[in-house]
């Protein structure tokens, strides 16, 4: 049986990769076939039920699935992400800071990086998660409530945000970067890591190379992406143009700052219990092909 690499439309670099044909052609051949669906948010129970070999989401849901009990680690991480967007309001609304959001409601994309950027966000203005009321919604549905005003705030980035700034002007309160680095995360169960590294490696290759091709042309890669979440290639080009594109090793600044994100969801009440996240980061597969 062949291994699965899911892609879904939250994570840009395995939705460009599962459109590249040669690509996915060349993944069949080293025993590897692409899984495409529909939420990000189901990346842990797919993995869990054995669908999803090998998993591409925002760095939230390893801290999660180590939580959940899901022997699993991250052995390969992309560049930081300041994204346009981020934490909005509207402009004409009273609220200029995140203590001006004390009891207000919040909509985050389920189980994703939404939470960690929320929780250390609020961490660094020396307030607790339970001072607001932040709520996973999906996307299109806390869209329609911010933009109908009855959701005070939503954490959106392009192509969301321009899509809400089209409509309603808003202004970001915070935005990825100073508490929150908001980097793509490739992980999968560590006995995956252990007894198929051959794998691992073809899709490090042929991540690496996918990450080049839409470096080099992110016009050509927008137009793959047309369609992708309700996006024309239009929209996607801005998004494309903008983000840093690249694989890195895990490396002990990217584990601490899980560690302390990880500290943070316990004392939250995100997670049940504090956990150690030293055995969610194998910086090993992508060292070894590096050489």
């Amino acid at each position: 049986m062949p291994l699965v690499i899911g892609a879904h439309p939250q994570n840009l670099s395995l939705s460009i990769l599962s459109r590249r044909p040669d690509a996915v052609a060349a993944l069949r051949d080293r025993g590897l076939t692409v899984f495409v669906y529909g939420a990000g948010s189901q990346t842990i129970p797919l993995v869990r039920s054995g669908v999803l070999h090998l998993a591409g989401t925002g760095a939230t849901p390893p801290i999660l699935a180590k939580a959940a009990g899901l022997p699993a680690a991250v052995f390969a991480i992309g560049p930081p992400r300041p994204e346009r967007g981020g934490l909005l309001v509207a402009e004409d609304s009273p609220f200029h800071s995140l203590h001006d959001l004390a009891g207000r409601g919040i909509g985050l994309m389920p189980v994703s990086w939404h939470t960690q950027f929320l929780a250390a966000e609020l961490a660094a203005a020396g307030l607790h998660w339970r001072d607001v009321r932040a709520a996973e919604i999906v996307p299109a549905t806390a869209r329609d409530a911010f933009l109908a005003g009855l959701l005070d705030a939503i954490v959106a980035t392009d192509p969301l945000y321009s899509e809400i700034a089209a409509r309603r002007q808003v202004r970001a309160l915070a935005a990825p970067g100073p508490a929150f680095s908001n980097r793509t995360a490739f992980w999968a169960p560590t006995r995956i890591l252990r007894d198929h590294p051959e794998a691992v490696r073809a899709l490090l290759d042929a991540l690496v190379a996918s990450e080049r091709a839409t470096a080099a042309d992110p016009g050509g890669t927008a137009e793959l992406l047309d369609g992708l979440n309700g996006h024309a290639a239009a929209q996607w080009l801005p998004v494309l143009a903008s983000r840093p594109w690249g694989i890195d090793v895990p490396g002990p600044d990217f584990l601490a700052e899980q560690q302390a994100h990880a500290d943070l969801f316990a004392a939250f009440g995100l997670i049940p219990a504090t956990i150690d996240v030293a055995d969610t980061v194998d910086p090993r597969p992508l060292a070894a092909a590096r050489g």
